[in-house]
Formats: structure tokens, C-alpha cells, sequence
């Protein structure tokens, strides 16, 4: 079957490799629709983020329909269409014991489309219990969105954000505006951040403002929140902590969610306790695709940020419309996609 396939840094191939097969009865395989484009992914071709071998299949955000079941699956059925669950444990260490899988002592071993084979390919093979049926009538669109969207939602709802408080969301790529349609439902203002034009259109029409970072100015901030700062910012860039640090609130809470390993930042922890001001790092959750599920199925304008669709043998167009580099030469180019999926 042909699948994309990690490289090394910068690299990422279509080849043919071996269609996988059921090796045990509580697996299931399912032959890919779309798998969508993570910020991860392009962290990876940019060795930013050194978390995938080289020869995996790449891909994590992956939807498809059901082909074969093993005999110790129940609640699902060949024709059935699902989400895969990519984040995963070995369910044995002590931590998955106490029920934090997220901090599997073995986690690096089970993560699919980092070090086990993920979706950017034709078919997928994998425990059934990281499979979610995907509602009747939800589109593959929105559907593919639904690992993102847990995420978002997660680390939104781990910040408390209440609905008297703001929300800074620093960046407007998928998470930062999946991160902004969550805080625009619970909270009384949402304004975002991002330097490119198109997706910082596409922010004005779902964040109450959407500002260039240059124009995130403490006159600025003070008018937007009427002197306050933000209640709640998230990083969805990855190397935005600092700023996050300047325009937040004192007892307010700042949430670094994007990945970048490159990226480092000086902490005054007097400031921290002056302030009253909460780091909240900890917003990886086992199960995130249930609540996206139930929260997307009353949402199908999500639909609408997935601006890119292309055949796997077209990876590199939508990998470089969303990452705004040209993947053979390393230059910058226009970023020109909100969201992009992948068609197997």
C-alpha cells in the first residue's frame, strides 16, 4: 500500500510498503478517508520536535471506515466509520495503574504516527479501543478535526476559564483557532493573535478580535480588557511564553500548548507568586476524542477550516501551504491554508 513515510528531518517519502494485517483479536483495521495535517507533523519535517523514527508512517489525526474486525471486538462492525485515537499506553505502569496514561512511564512506544505506523497511509491496523465512531451525518471533514479538537478543548478547559473572564489564544493556525471557537463559547472575549493575513482573516470571523502580534501594544491590551490584561492565554505557537507572560492578568493562568523543543524562556517565580499567576502545562488527557465528539456534532461550520484537500501523491502542496516553507529548498513561502487534510 503506498503511505508517507518519515525520512529524517525535513524528509518525508511516498512508498509502497507492506498493507498491514490483524495480529490479534482485539485489533481492528480501517482503510483511511483523510488524515489532517498536525502543527506536530510540521515540527517534525522542521526538526523542531524530534519525537518520530525514521521509516514510521507519519500522520496522526486519521479517519476511515471499519474493513475487519477481530473476534474479541464488540462495539464495532466492518462499515462502521471512526476516529483512531492516537494517543495510547501500555496500560501496565504504574501511572497508567493510577490512570494518568498521558504520563505512560512507556508512552513513547505507543505513540501512533511517531513510533507506531499512523494514518498517512492506506490502511491502518490498531487496538479497538482507540476507536471512536464517528456520528451519523458528521462530515470526513469534521471528523478529522476531532484529535485536534480534544486537545483544544482539554487545555481550555484545564485553564478554568469562566464566563465573566478573557481569553488571548497567541496564533491561528488549526489549534489556535480551534482553541478560540472553545473560548468563544464560555467566555465573554476571545481575541487572537497572527501574523499571516489569511488565517488572520479567517480568525476575525470566529475570535471577537483578531490582531497582528505587532499590534498586541499594552494600549492595546488595556483597551481590549479594560485594563486588566488577559484572564486566560494560551500558546498555540510553542515559542510565545513570554508574551504570554507579559499580557496576563495577575491570577490569571497561561497555558503553553504548542510544541516547539528549540524554544526556551526565563521565569521570574516571584512574579509567578506576586502575581497570583498559574503555568498549566498539564493538558494532555487519554481520552479526548468523547468530549470533541459530542461537542463537533453541534458544530459543523468546523468544516469550513479544513482549506486544503489534497491525494496523498500532492502531500508536499498541503504540507508546505500550511507550514509556509518550501520543503525542498527550506525558503519561506506564503502560508495559504488554514487546515489541510490528506486523502488516502
Amino acid at each position: 500500500m503506498r503511505a508517507l513515510v518519515y525520512a529524517g528531518k525535513g524528509r518525508m517519502d511516498l512508498v509502497d510498503v507492506e498493507e498491514p494485517r490483524l495480529t490479534a483479536s482485539h485489533q481492528a483495521k480501517v482503510r483511511i478517508a483523510m488524515t489532517g495535517i498536525c502543527g506536530t507533523d510540521h515540527k517534525i519535517l522542521a526538526g523542531k520536535l524530534d519525537v518520530a523514527d525514521v521509516g514510521t508512517v507519519l500522520g496522526h489525526e486519521g479517519v476511515g471506515t471499519v474493513v475487519e474486525v477481530g473476534d474479541a471486538v464488540t462495539h464495532l462492525k466492518v462499515g462502521d466509520r471512526v476516529v483512531v485515537n492516537p494517543t495510547q499506553s501500555c496500560g501496565t505502569c504504574r501511572n497508567c495503574r493510577l490512570g494518568a496514561y498521558c504520563y505512560c512511564f512507556n508512552f513513547d512506544d505507543h505513540q501512533v504516527g511517531f513510533t507506531l505506523a499512523g494514518t498517512f497511509a492506506e490502511y491502518y491496523v490498531g487496538s479497538a479501543q482507540y476507536l471512536y465512531p464517528i456520528p451519523e451525518g458528521m462530515s470526513w471533514r469534521v471528523a478529522s478535526l476531532i484529535e485536534p479538537l480534544g486537545c483544544s478543548l482539554n487545555s481550555v478547559l484545564k485553564s478554568n476559564l469562566r464566563p465573566h473572564e478573557s481569553a488571548l489564544v497567541i496564533g491561528s493556525g488549526a489549534i489556535g483557532l480551534l482553541c478560540q471557537t472553545i473560548t468563544r463559547r464560555l467566555c465573554r472575549l476571545t481575541v487572537a493573535t497572527e501574523p499571516n493575513a489569511f488565517r488572520r482573516d479567517f480568525a476575525a470571523g470566529v475570535a471577537n478580535h483578531a490582531l497582528h502580534p505587532a499590534d498586541l501594544t499594552p494600549e492595546t491590551v488595556a483597551e481590549l480588557t479594560g485594563g486588566r490584561k488577559f484572564d486566560v492565554v494560551i500558546d498555540a505557537v510553542g515559542n510565545q511564553l513570554a508574551t504570554a507572560l507579559e499580557v496576563v492578568a495577575k491570577g490569571g493562568r497561561v497555558v503553553p500548548m504548542g510544541y516547539d523543543d528549540t524554544y526556551r524562556v526565563e521565569v521570574a517565580p516571584t512574579r509567578l507568586i506576586d502575581d497570583g499567576l498559574s503555568i498549566v502545562a498539564a493538558v494532555p488527557v487519554h481520552d479526548a476524542i468523547g468530549p470533541a465528539l459530542d461537542f463537533a456534532a453541534d458544530t459543523p461550520a468546523l468544516a469550513d477550516m479544513v482549506t486544503t484537500e489534497v491525494g496523498m501523491p500532492d502531500f508536499r502542496q498541503a504540507f508546505e501551504a500550511t507550514m509556509g516553507v518550501d520543503l525542498a529548498t527550506g525558503q519561506a513561502v506564503d502560508v495559504k491554508a488554514v487546515k489541510a487534510v490528506i486523502r488516502s
